[in-house]
């Protein structure tokens, strides 16, 4: 019964934030202070909320997920976890 509870909950949260996330490009003024900030790279992929938006790239041979805001406010790089 535990366990049935925590994969349920698992499954809710996964669709929450699915659901949270969106694909595509970020607005202009995150783009702009991408490039600012790591300068011209050869692959980004975004996601992005109605808060923040993320830039996954590699960087130094490692990927990483760069978090601005939505007006353009650099807030962190984290290196990327792989899904498992």
């Amino acid at each position: 019964m535990k366990a049935r509870k925590s994969a349920a909950a698992t499954l809710l949260l996964g669709l929450w934030l699915t659901g949270c996330m969106s694909g595509g490009a970020p607005n202009d003024t995150v783009k702009r202070a991408f490039t600012t900030k790591f300068g011209q790279v050869a692959s980004v992929s975004w996601s992005h909320n109605s808060d923040y938006s993320y830039a996954h790239f590699t960087q130094g041979g490692k990927p990483v997920v760069a978090v601005f805001g939505n007006d353009g406010l650099f807030i962190a790089t984290e290196p990327a976890k792989p899904i498992q």
